[in-house]
C-alpha cells in the first residue's frame, strides 16, 4: 500500500484538531528537510556568500514556525550568489522563492527528462524561465551548436535571468521578454505576489488579486518566436495557467516539436484537460512526469538538421 493511501485511510479516524496539529508538525519537518537538501545541493560563490547561506539555514528552525498550515518557500535572509554544482551560478534575491527554484531536487523528473531528451545541436524553449535553472542546464546539454530560447515576461525576473546568462557565459541563449499568449502584440496585465516570483501570471481581472503587484506586459506567440526554426526538440512550459493560450498560439511550432513538458497543477487531467486534448490532437502522447507536470511526446521525432551534421 502506498504512503498516500495509508494517509487517506487513517485521516478520517483522527479528530479534526489532531489532524491539524499533525499537518502543522509534518509541514515543519518538511521545511527543515528542505534546508538540508539546500545545503547539500547549493554552495555560496564566495566565503561571504557561503556564510549568508549557512546563516539563513541556521535561522530556518525559528522562521519555519510561521504559518505552519500554509506553503512556505525556503528563503535567504540576504541577496546571495550561489553555485549549484550540477547546474551553474545564480544570483538569489533575498526573502523570495528564487532559492527554491534553483534546486535540481525540486523537480527531479524534469531534470532527468532534459538530460535524456536534449542532445548537442538541439533547440530548447524555456517558457516561463524564471531565473533560469532549466535555461542553464539546457544550454550545456545542447552545446555551442544548439540553441535555447528563454522566455520570461516579468521585467525584474528577466533582469535576474539576464544576469544568470552572463554569469554562466551562455552564448547560445536568447532572452525573450514577453508573455506567451494566443495572440502577439497585445498589452495584458500580469500579477505577482511579493516574494513569489515563480507564481507570476497573466490575469484578466487584476482586482481579484488583492495584495499582488500588477503591471502591463506585451504578448508574443510561440509561432512568432520560433519563426525560422526547422525543429524544436523540447519545450518546457511553466506559465501558471496560461499554457492553453500559449499552445493555441503555437500550432505551427508544435508541428515541428518533438516533446513538451507542461505544468498541470490545479487543472483537470486526462481527456477533460484542454491542454492535453490540444496536444493529443496534434499527435502527442501525454504521460505523467510527477504530481504537477506532464510530458507530451511524439512517437516519431521531427527531423533535426543537426542530426545530419
Amino acid at each position: 500500500m502506498r504512503i498516500e493511501d495509508i494517509k487517506n485511510s487513517v485521516k478520517p479516524l483522527l479528530p479534526s484538531p489532531l489532524r491539524k496539529a499533525l499537518r502543522g508538525l509534518l509541514n515543519y519537518v518538511q521545511r527543515i528537510g528542505r534546508w538540508l537538501i539546500i545545503l547539500w545541493q547549493v554552495r555560496g560563490v564566495s566565503v561571504a556568500d557561503q556564510f549568508r547561506l549557512v546563516l539563513s539555514a541556521l535561522a530556518s528552525p525559528l522562521l519555519s514556525l510561521r504559518n505552519l498550515w500554509q506553503w512556505q518557500d525556503p528563503v535567504l535572509l540576504f541577496d546571495t550568489a550561489v553555485r549549484v554544482p550540477t547546474v551553474g551560478f545564480f544570483n538569489i534575491r533575498k526573502q523570495c522563492d528564487d532559492l527554491w527554484h534553483v534546486l535540481p531536487w525540486r523537480e527531479r523528473q524534469i531534470v532527468q527528462c532534459l538530460r535524456r531528451l536534449l542532445k548537442p545541436g538541439d533547440t530548447f524553449i524555456d517558457a516561463g524561465a524564471n531565473i533560469g535553472v532549466y535555461t542553464v542546464l539546457a544550454s550545456k546539454l545542447v552545446g555551442q551548436h544548439g540553441r535555447v530560447l528563454a522566455v520570461e515576461m516579468m521585467p525584474d525576473t528577466a533582469q535576474c535571468l539576464r544576469q544568470t546568462i552572463e554569469l554562466n557565459q551562455l552564448s547560445n541563449v536568447e532572452l525573450i521578454e514577453y508573455a506567451l499568449s494566443q495572440t502577439a502584440g497585445e498589452t495584458v496585465s500580469a500579477v505577482v505576489t511579493p516574494g513569489k516570483f515563480g507564481q507570476a501570471r497573466i490575469s484578466s481581472n487584476v482586482e481579484k488579486h488583492k495584495g499582488h503587484r500588477a503591471l502591463s506586459v506585451q504578448t508574443t506567440t510561440l509561432d512568432a518566436l520560433s519563426n525560422g526554426l526547422s525543429s524544436i526538440r523540447l519545450i518546457k512550459m511553466d506559465l501558471e495557467g496560461a499554457e492553453l493560450g500559449a499552445i493555441q498560439g503555437g500550432m505551427s511550432m508544435l508541428s515541428r516539436t518533438d516533446a513538451v513538458i507542461y505544468e498541470s497543477w490545479g487543472r483537470r487531467r486526462g481527456p477533460n484537460d484542454p491542454v492535453e486534448a490540444e496536444l493529443t490532437a496534434l499527435g502527442f502522447t501525454v504521460e505523467r512526469l510527477d504530481g504537477n507536470n506532464r510530458l507530451a511526446i511524439r512517437s516519431a521525432p521531427v527531423k533535426n538538421e543537426a542530426d545530419d551534421a
